[in-house]
């Protein structure tokens, strides 16, 4: 498996720990699962009319959007 060397901001270091705590996996996994969201963006960012983005389901079960991601 290759590996990766990663320079981050303590930043981003204490919230990726903080991530992988509450979600009981390691940092390794958090940034897999990272990055996989990252991927899905970058494949879906090829189509028109498509975007990232984030949604809350309500009490009647609707769906309603809470962010968008730009810039992916």
């Amino acid at each position: 498996m290759p590996r990766m060397t990663l320079d981050l901001s303590d930043e981003i270091d204490n919230l990726l720990t903080d991530i992988a705590k509450q979600s009981g996996i390691t940092k390794a996994e958090a940034m897999r699962r990272a990055f996989a969201l990252l991927a899905v963006a970058y494949a879906e960012k090829k189509k028109p009319g498509f975007s990232l983005g984030i949604v809350r389901e309500r009490d009647d079960h609707t769906l309603e959007a809470v962010g968008r991601v730009v810039g992916i």
